[in-house]
């Protein structure tokens, strides 16, 4: 099983800053990923001594874990946080990666002496500290994204004093990990009433081109402070909501039905199947009659291992 690390990276949709270039003792790599589309899964994979977190700041990343009793999965959204510890395994199974922002970064167990330029005291009881946390899926607030967001802008400069200031910002970020209140898988969690009315509205209306206008008076909130309340509240924008709507709903027909492409297309709202068909890709990382191949490939392989 492979151990991965990005190589240092500055391009518009990934940025990695590796421990060469950023000289701070315990941390390893820093990066902000800002994907428009989505891109291959990351094989299953382990790092030793490191610790790792994603801090989810819009769209959705799938991750699994193996452990002893199987493959466990975990769906992190915007404005969650997502922690593997060292050793585990863990990818994205054969999912790929959906359009999404975070920032992630790793703390190297092995200079659990002088973790982030602390003392030994400090910084032994802040490597306990990361390695005894219960809860590994936590929901950040606006706080929290201000810190990790401030750290990496800090990081990003050559400036040394910069990055030593990005060191106090990543710090009260960790300090922080213990007030975020744990995500309990499987859990439901209730949007904002009015923020709900909205999210109904586009459900019983996926067929439709939907403004935000009409969505901002469903839920009763001026434009203005529905665009805001709605990002707060679901971690995306109401836009980038209906789209993954709609990729879902075409997803349940290709599986259901033997729907033509043109028709689905059509149903779902959109001017043209060249078009939906580019967008499903860019969201899916296949088109829709790969998708429903692999689907039924998927059924019969699945039917073939479990028939007597």
């Amino acid at each position: 099983m492979p151990e991965i690390f990005d190589d240092y990276c500055w391009q518009k949709h990934k940025q990695v800053i590796t421990r060469e270039k950023h000289h701070i003792p315990g941390l390893a790599n820093f990066a902000h990923w800002r994907m428009n589309s989505s891109i291959p899964p990351s094989p299953t994979h382990y790092h030793s001594d490191i610790w790792e977190i994603h801090c989810m700041i819009k769209g959705k990343r799938i991750s699994f874990l193996e452990q002893m009793d199987g493959r466990v999965s975990y769906t992190i959204t915007g404005n969650e946080a997502f922690i593997t510890f060292p050793y585990e395994l863990h990818g994205n199974g054969n999912l790929p990666q959906m359009p999404c922002e975070f920032y992630a970064f790793q703390i190297d167990m092995k200079e659990r002496n002088n973790l982030l330029c602390l003392n030994k005291e400090y910084s032994n009881a802040l490597c306990d500290y990361l390695l005894s946390i219960k809860h590994r899926h936590l929901q950040m607030s606006t706080t929290e994204i201000q810190l990790i967001r401030m750290a990496f802008n800090l990081f990003s400069s050559e400036n040394i004093q910069d990055v030593r200031n990005g060191v106090l910002f990543l710090s009260c970020f960790l300090s922080n990990l213990c007030y975020m209140l744990p995500v309990e898988k499987g859990a439901i969690h209730p949007f904002n009433p009015n923020i709900q009315q909205s999210i109904d509205y586009i459900r019983e209306n996926i067929s439709r081109s939907l403004s935000l206008q009409e969505l901002a008076e469903a839920s009763g909130y001026s434009l203005s402070r529905f665009k805001t309340k709605f990002k707060e509240e679901v971690g995306i924008t109401p836009n980038e909501y209906i789209l993954l709507q709609k990729m879902e709903q075409a997803k349940h027909m290709l599986e259901t039905s033997d729907i033509q492409i043109t028709k689905l297309a059509y149903e779902l709202g959109f001017s043209s199947s060249n078009y939906f068909s580019s967008v499903f890709k860019k969201l899916l990382n296949c088109n829709p009659m790969e998708y429903r191949k692999n689907f039924n490939s998927y059924l019969q392989n699945y039917a073939s291992k479990h028939t007597l």
